[in-house]
């Protein structure tokens, strides 16, 4: 039996309620190599007219317990980064979290308890907003006092423009412009980049890669682990709908499924090539691989899989995929209750209605 997903954002009831309790035999894992981390990502506390960004107080609060009580690790974010840069694996049960766009709740909610449980926060901030004293976002001396008090800030570029639609000189022009305001009212440039609604492509990561940031976050499901790219690094994206304890505890506490030999290597898929094959191989210590599957947004099923002697993987899609960002989440359950989690992130021309910024 395979856990059916119908959504991107995580697996359903069934398949959390099922497969802890899976037979021995199923779940014949050992455990991967090196550590795993998960990264978080949130945008809105309480406010519950945006849904589709918002987490409630009261799930906040449980979520923020369960990681206060759970044994993780809490790594600092600039450390993290270099770790993965310098080709380490990150500490087991690692967690990040993050917030983009520095919406005012993340101050009048969630740093608050993250700060009472010590629990570093990474805020990425798009710097026009700000500039523009829109209501609904932080002012530059909170930001500085956030700052001052442990928060890392990080850099959302300027406008929050999708920017793998712009030229590459265009692109830049957002990302400057933003580091300009950042050296201007905090005295530095930050060192992590989120990429703007989690859209990143080859020419935009030589884009950052150039304008010396250490790290680049993403927006779609999957784990960090030892090989993991620096510059399209997946966050969990948290949500009230998908905010309860026990897909929680599944997310933070799941590894980083260890493959190679990634294909397509790019996330922007053309129309004359829709749907792509996705292929790559799994590390050779991985057991129990007949119980993997793939499921995409698309899709209320799990994709066609077909894995070879020689442990390379072909996931194989009925239908293409629709305009806009799409996801792929590959999982397979571990021995020990933890599952192993590998995610991919691919854009069709066009745009999709997904608000989750």
């Amino acid at each position: 039996m395979k856990p059916p997903m119908k959504n991107w954002l995580g697996i359903s009831l069934l398949a959390l309620l099922v497969w802890p309790f899976a037979s021995e035999e199923v779940l014949s894992q050992k455990d991967a190599r090196g550590g795993s981390a998960v990264v978080l990502i949130y945008h809105r506390f309480g406010e519950d007219k945006y849904p589709s960004t918002n987490v409630q107080r009261e799930q906040f609060e449980s979520q923020i317990k369960i990681l206060a009580e759970g044994g993780y690790h809490f790594p600092d974010p600039q450390e993290f980064a270099a770790r993965l840069a310098g080709g380490l694996a990150p500490s087991d049960l690692s967690i990040l979290v993050t917030v983009d766009d520095a919406y005012r709740s993340v101050l009048e909610v969630a740093w608050p308890l993250l700060k009472s449980h010590g629990i570093p926060l990474t805020l990425f901030v798009a710097t026009d907003p700000i500039d523009a004293g829109q209501p609904d976002y932080l002012s530059w001396d909170e930001i500085r006092d956030l700052a001052g008090h442990g928060v890392v800030i990080g850099h959302h570029g300027a406008a929050h423009a999708h920017l793998t639609q712009l030229s590459a000189p265009d692109a830049l022009r957002d990302i400057r412009r933003a580091s300009r305001r950042f050296k201007a009212e905090l005295g530095y440039v930050p060192k992590l980049f989120a990429y703007p609604y989690g859209e990143y492509s080859p020419d935009l990561e030589r884009v950052i890669r150039r304008q010396g940031f250490s790290a680049a976050f993403a927006q779609y499901s999957g784990v960090i682990g030892k090989g993991s790219p620096a510059f399209s690094l997946p966050r969990f994206a948290i949500n009230e709908h998908f905010g309860g304890s026990d897909r929680f505890r599944l997310v933070t506490r799941s590894r980083a499924l260890p493959v190679l030999d990634v294909s397509p290597s790019s996330p922007q898929i053309e129309r004359h090539g829709n749907p792509p094959t996705l292929r790559f191989r799994v590390d050779g210590h991985i057991e129990g691989l007949e119980a993997l599957a793939c499921y995409p947004s698309h899709m209320d099923r799990a994709a066609v899989t077909t894995i070879s002697p020689s442990r390379r993987v072909l996931v194989r899609f009925e239908k293409p995929f629709p305009p806009g960002r799409n996801r792929i989440n590959c999982t397979l359950p571990g021995a020990d209750g933890r599952w192993y989690w590998f995610g991919r992130l691919f854009m069709v021309p066009g745009r999709d209605s997904d608000d989750f910024r």
